[in-house]
């Protein structure tokens, strides 16, 4: 595990070198680089850099609001900053969106996408409720709506069993998560729109969807794979947090 002065922040970051195009995993809102702890398992040798996203896990966590393009920037000036060549990115939900952002700036530099359940930015009826909750999270805590709305939507008992390793990382992460650090990335989606990186994306992209994902559903990251050019879509028999929940299929999907 290391530490980089990178685009402004210190970033938290975790390389291991090894064989073929290096994988750059992003991480899931309120998720930290461990979330891909259980996946890395399944590929041995592999070369792979990890890291925390600006206000999560050991990142440093600036007060104020944060924009898309900070991700993009501490993503982009870290792989430069290691000196990787082209790169295979791979993020869930917001990391997915930093991923999509993020291969649309690189351009030539990235070999393939892999999005799993990318978050893509809000609709415009729901931007008022993105924003107050937001607003809920800040003042109040996380706990509460993790257990009462996160974990049935998005952790369904009898199909994902709320305990073990898994489970016990995603609870970890979140429960470690600033509250400011969750309202600002709300706001932050509340006011993303990634059509223009879809559009411009060039290297080979799949989309990932979860059967189980009640949070963005199998129609929803399908009619986002059909934005982009020659793109790939698949589902898998997991749900919104599929590094997590089902490590070996994303693995699979990854070698």
């Amino acid at each position: 595990m290391s530490y980089a002065q990178v685009n402004g922040v210190s970033l938290h970051f975790d390389w291991r070198d090894g064989a073929g195009v290096p994988l750059v995993l992003l991480h899931e809102m309120g998720g930290a680089l461990e979330s891909w702890d259980l996946v890395l398992r399944h590929l041995p040798g592999r070369a792979v850099l990890r890291l925390d996203l600006r206000g999560f896990g050991r990142s440093e966590k600036p007060s104020g609001a944060v924009a898309l393009s900070d991700h993009t920037g501490d993503v982009t000036g870290l792989i430069k900053l290691l000196g990787l060549g082209p790169v295979h990115l791979a993020g869930c939900a917001v990391g997915g969106g930093v991923a999509i952002a993020t291969a649309a700036a690189m351009g030539p530099q990235v070999a393939a996408l892999t999005a799993f359940a990318p978050a893509t930015g809000v609709p415009p009826e729901r931007r008022a409720g993105v924003l107050n909750l937001a607003q809920m999270l800040e003042e109040g805590g996380l706990r509460a709506f993790l257990m009462k709305d996160t974990l049935p939507k998005a952790w369904p008992e009898p199909r994902f069993a709320q305990r073990g390793e898994g489970f016990e990382i995603f609870c970890g992460t979140q429960l470690g998560t600033s509250p400011a650090s969750l309202a600002a990335t709300y706001r932050m989606l509340a006011q993303m729109d990634l059509g223009p990186a879809l559009s411009g994306l060039t290297c080979p992209a799949r989309f990932v969807a979860g059967t189980q994902d009640v949070a963005r559903t199998p129609a929803l990251v399908k009619a986002v794979a059909e934005r982009v050019r020659g793109a790939r879509f698949c589902e898998i028999d997991s749900g919104h947090f599929m590094a997590l929940q089902t490590p070996k299929l994303v693995a699979d999907l990854l070698a």
